[in-house]
């Protein structure tokens, strides 16, 4: 039973993340692109400028409000602090700690 799910499963992997993948994801990026006059090329100047032109602009942000640097810094911490604990929950629960010594 198991390798008929897992026969079933491997076609339909190959046919979605195949080529009918790539196509919609191609087409679907330049529709969009098309559509909206692509806009990542004409405003690359401004949004170089508001990320990392400001980055490390020094400023005083108004009382409840975050600088740029603090803003990255705490998406950064965020998104390191999620892998780390999704990834040792992930290890422990796929077997626990690994007994091969290097």
């Amino acid at each position: 039973m198991l390798q008929i799910i897992e026969q079933i499963n491997s076609s339909v992997n190959s046919f979605v993340w195949g080529i009918p993948a790539m196509v919609c994801i191609i087409g679907v990026g330049l529709y969009l692109s098309i559509r909206m006059g692509f806009i990542q090329f004409r405003k690359f100047g401004y949004t170089f400028q508001v990320t990392l032109g400001r980055l490390f602009h020094k400023g005083n942000a108004a009382d409840g409000s975050v600088t740029p640097f603090q803003a990255v810094c705490t998406a950064l911490a965020a998104t390191v602090g999620t892998g780390n604990i999704a990834g040792v929950a992930g290890a422990i629960a796929l077997g626990g700690r690994s007994h091969v010594l290097y």
